[in-house]
């Protein structure tokens, strides 16, 4: 029976947060050693769910090490880094001789020590199990590749949607490739270009625009015969590094010469159509306006600029105050991040009065606290189950949660900084956005997977925040340059 070593160290680092991803950070979202693994991602649809069903199909015994994740936010810290890698490695090592490695990785995360932090843990599992044992990763759509992780991995499988409701599937496909390697003498070839594209989150889609047709592209190269895998990644630029932007990842069954030819293709066509990748969106007082005078419910709002999965802060506080200028009509507010208010809106106790300040309080870029008089309808410890379409079956909390009635919105204050993405969320603590006039949530693209089904209409709004679609507002230290769209070309 062969012996496969699992594990995951994921996160989206956004080099302008100044939050640091301690240690602390990754315990918050949940640390699984060994049978904590198992346990927490059997029968999820995740890339490690996705290890773990190929490991009882193809009748191998999965070695589990070590699973971590955390929100993203500002670096990873160079101890945080350190004892992950170590525990990492050091759970390969000591589980004795193994036949393959499947990591589920992110692929935009930035340590204080590793720029390259995906190159960097690839290089070490490559060093502790050798030169002949493939090493196989699944990688977030927001990868941003580098030559490290290419030139020290057996094989990379990058997510194709965005909102991500593949990763299981990418698992999957991961564990079938080290199959082929180990069993059928697939040669594996891969090139990487990467075109000087770097674009914001959110008009890089993959349902909509220019990713829908480099993707589409992508997977008619994957047709051909002999090709095995192709990639097209919308990168991380918040991330701040030279590699962050667009990227082409092509594998063969040994072609150099084919591979070659599919990413100069769609890194040509995705120069073609580079001016598609800029975003247009609407202020915050324009946008609640616009969505109180819609004929249609509910309406999103989607605060893309405060986009806690893409390193914001979350509690930004402009839709906010732009709802308390027309008297609080019929919302909810999905979430704000507000230990502070929490712990007074748990001391009012439920049906008590919340008077106190809510948001704006992790930064200065997300706008100032909005002062709020309203009543405690419910409070929570915060769990929840993912029943949507992403990461279905993960458990996650918001740490302690709590509902205040401010007139007819719903403002949801909570512990953990999350996104969310799921209407679990809400409706764990008796708020159901389907019944809402209009849901505000701090989200970029994901939320599309389970709350554009149920959308009377969505609007995008970019007000202030750390995950602004407007890249004129961030200042890049080490991106290469130039690149479209931060620069004119």
């Amino acid at each position: 029976m062969k012996r496969i070593a699992i594990g995951q160290i994921s996160h989206e680092t956004n080099a302008f947060s100044p939050i640091p991803t301690d240690i602390s950070r990754f315990e918050q979202r949940g640390l699984g050693r060994g049978d904590e693994l198992m346990e927490m991602f059997e029968g999820t649809r995740t890339p490690l769910g996705g290890f773990l069903d190929a490991c009882g199909e193809f009748g191998w015994k999965p070695v589990a090490t070590l699973a971590a994740a955390a929100v993203p936010s500002g670096l990873v810290t160079g101890d945080a880094f350190d004892q992950l890698l170590g525990e990492l490695v050091e759970g390969i090592r000591n589980s004795g001789s193994v036949d393959g490695v499947l990591l589920a990785l992110h692929g935009a995360m930035v340590a204080e020590n590793a720029p390259d932090a995906e190159g960097e843990i690839i290089a070490a599992v490559r060093g502790a199990v050798g030169a002949e044992v493939p090493v196989v990763c699944t990688l977030d759509y927001h990868a941003n590749m580098t030559d490290l992780m290419v030139s020290e991995s057996t094989g990379l499988f990058g997510y194709n949607t965005y909102p991500h409701v593949d990763g299981y599937e990418r698992g999957l496909e991961a564990a079938s490739f080290m199959k082929d390697v180990l069993g059928a003498g697939t040669n594996p070839v891969t090139r990487l270009l990467r075109p000087p594209i770097a674009p914001a989150v959110v008009p890089a889609r993959t349902g909509w625009g220019p990713m829908k047709d480099l993707m589409e592209r992508a997977f008619e190269w994957e047709e051909r015969e002999g090709v095995v895998n192709v990639s097209a990644y919308g990168g991380f630029v918040y991330s701040d590094i030279d590699e962050a932007g667009l990227a082409f990842l092509a594998t063969t069954d040994g072609d150099a010469e084919l591979a070659t030819r599919i990413v100069e293709d769609l890194a040509g066509r995705a120069w073609e159509i580079r001016e598609d990748f800029v975003a247009d969106m609407m202020e915050p007082e324009t946008a609640v306006k616009a969505a109180l005078e819609s004929g249609s419910a509910p309406v999103v709002l989607a605060d893309v600029a405060d986009n806690t999965g893409g390193g914001a802060s979350g509690d930004g506080t402009a839709i906010l105050h732009a709802l308390a200028e027309i008297g609080w009509p019929d919302a909810a507010v999905v979430t704000i991040p507000d230990p502070e208010a929490t712990r007074l809106a748990f001391q009012a106790g439920v049906g008590g009065v919340f008077e106190g300040s809510v948001g704006g309080k992790i930064d200065d870029a997300h706008g100032s606290p909005i002062e709020v008089s309203g009543r405690v309808r419910l409070l929570s410890d915060g769990e929840f189950v993912h029943r949507g379409p992403m990461s279905t079956g993960l458990k996650s909390g918001m740490g302690k949660t709590a509902v205040i009635r401010v007139g007819e919105t719903d403002i949801i204050v909570n512990e953990n900084r999350f996104q969310p993405v799921d209407p679990a969320a809400p409706r764990s603590v008796g708020v159901d956005p389907a019944h809402k006039k209009i849901v505000v949530l701090k989200s970029a693209v994901h939320y599309r997977a389970s709350y554009e089904p149920m959308a009377g209409k969505i609007i995008e709004v970019d007000g202030p925040g750390l995950s602004s679609p407007n890249l004129d507002r961030f200042q890049f230290a080490n991106l290469r340059r130039p690149v479209f769209p931060v620069d004119d070309m």
